[in-house]
């Protein structure tokens, strides 16, 4: 379990690392393939959430906890890259739409980030009843902003 810990706290301070680097990208693509990798870590920490929420996996609060923790940081570390000029063009389902209406995406952007850090709140707290609920609110946020700025 400590090797588990130690490998989840190297992914987020590598991932917080390089998202302070990547304040400017220095081509589209590099911009895109930096959010997909995000978006990727994203999904598979929400989705090992998601399988205790549905019963699927066994309830380990501090496992969970830790995993909602690490979705945490990660909610925080794609936006800069997706309103880099031209990431809607190319490798991406980036919808041209996030640069016709930013304030949108920057307030749907703000929403998952808040609920994902009132996630790990419960999840902290050994909330189960809590965090489920609240899992259900920030996939919520998930589909808005992919029903708006997401092309199929």
């Amino acid at each position: 379990m400590n090797n588990i810990k130690k490998s989840i706290v190297c992914i987020v301070v590598l991932a917080v690392g390089i998202g302070f680097a990547y304040a400017q990208f220095a081509k589209p693509e590099d911009a895109i393939k930096y959010r997909k990798s995000v978006m990727t870590l994203i999904v598979q920490h929400f989705k090992g959430l998601g399988a205790v929420v549905q019963g699927k996996a066994p309830y380990d609060k501090d496992a969970f906890a830790k995993n909602a923790e690490v979705l945490k940081v990660l909610a925080t570390l794609p936006w800069q890259a997706t309103l880099e000029p031209g990431t809607d063009k190319g490798d991406t389902t980036l919808s041209a739409a996030v640069f016709k209406n930013q304030d949108e995406f920057k307030k749907i952007a703000m929403t998952f980030e808040n609920e994902t850090a009132k996630l790990a709140q419960f999840a902290s707290s050994g909330d189960l009843e809590g965090s489920k609920t609240q899992f259900g609110v920030v996939a919520g946020s998930c589909k808005s902003c992919h029903s708006q700025f997401r092309t199929k």
